[in-house]
């Protein structure tokens, strides 16, 4: 069994040899990312399957029973910046993760700032390419939280040109499609019929959850929650795509999530 540590928002595939049917257990504990204390109920939570559970005073948390397959985990606390994470589960196959929160910073008390506010490390690309109007379609934090209570599917339809795809057997499930798949031959490289949907690239806090990979399921987007992205930018064709995260691969397009 191995033990992680996770600092900041990543995708992670954690697998190990399937022991049975039973569902995967979901352990570790919640700390501060600076001097590794426990931090005590924090809730860190698998909201595609409904399951949660509170770290206790050592900070200390278990969730049991979850369904195998690859989930974001979230890990909140007030006081703290939300962390969310994308863990792949094997059936009877436990998993052990160090959970590390960073503290707000909390304002000085008759302070005015009138200066705005740098961004945070990992959002300053995203301000930089809203700023000069790199070619992307963005959404900020503030958007979001207007609709914090809806799915993150209904605050993405804002974006101009984006195209969603509903999951017909699992209806919760949504994904981005780009316009079509950049090859020669437009519909003739499908032997003349309408060509299959071609879903875009998926970055999560810089780095790849989802690249059209054989066999790879599309990122469903209603998998994070609004409540903890940041801001996203979308890239409806190649041109466009920063080049940082261009390349060649089966997709279409580029969608990054930032999360808080």
């Amino acid at each position: 069994m191995r033990r992680l540590t996770v600092f900041a928002v990543m995708a992670l595939a954690v697998s190990a040899p399937a022991l049975g049917a039973q569902g995967a257990t979901f352990r570790g504990k919640v700390l501060t990312d600076s001097t590794e204390l426990p931090i005590a109920g924090a809730v860190v939570s698998i909201d595609d399957l409904k399951l949660q559970a509170a770290s206790d005073s050592a900070g200390n948390f278990a969730i049991i029973g979850i369904k195998p397959g690859a989930y974001v985990v979230t890990a909140k606390k007030i006081g703290f910046g939300a962390l969310a994470t994308r863990v792949r589960f094997t059936a009877g196959a436990p998993v052990e993760a160090d959970l590390l929160l960073t503290p707000n910073v909390q304002a000085l008390p008759d302070v005015t700032v009138e200066t705005k506010p740098a961004p945070r490390a990992k959002l300053v690309e995203f301000e930089e390419r809203r700023s000069s109007g790199a070619g992307g379609k963005f959404l900020s934090q503030a958007d979001f939280d207007k609709r914090a209570w809806s799915a993150t599917a209904d605050v993405f339809r804002q974006v101009p040109g984006i195209e969603l795809l509903r999951d017909a057997s699992r209806p919760s499930q949504t994904y981005v499609q780009g316009g079509r798949l950049q090859v020669p031959g437009g519909a003739f490289a499908n032997g003349g019929n309408k060509p299959p949907p071609c879903f875009s690239a998926v970055v999560l806090d810089g780095a790849f959850v989802f690249q059209g990979n054989p066999g790879e399921p599309p990122f469903d987007i209603n998998s994070i929650s609004p409540t903890v992205i940041a801001g996203v930018e979308f890239y409806q064709s190649s041109a466009t795509i920063p080049a940082k995260y261009n390349g060649t691969r089966n997709t279409c397009g580029l969608v990054v999530i930032w999360t808080r």
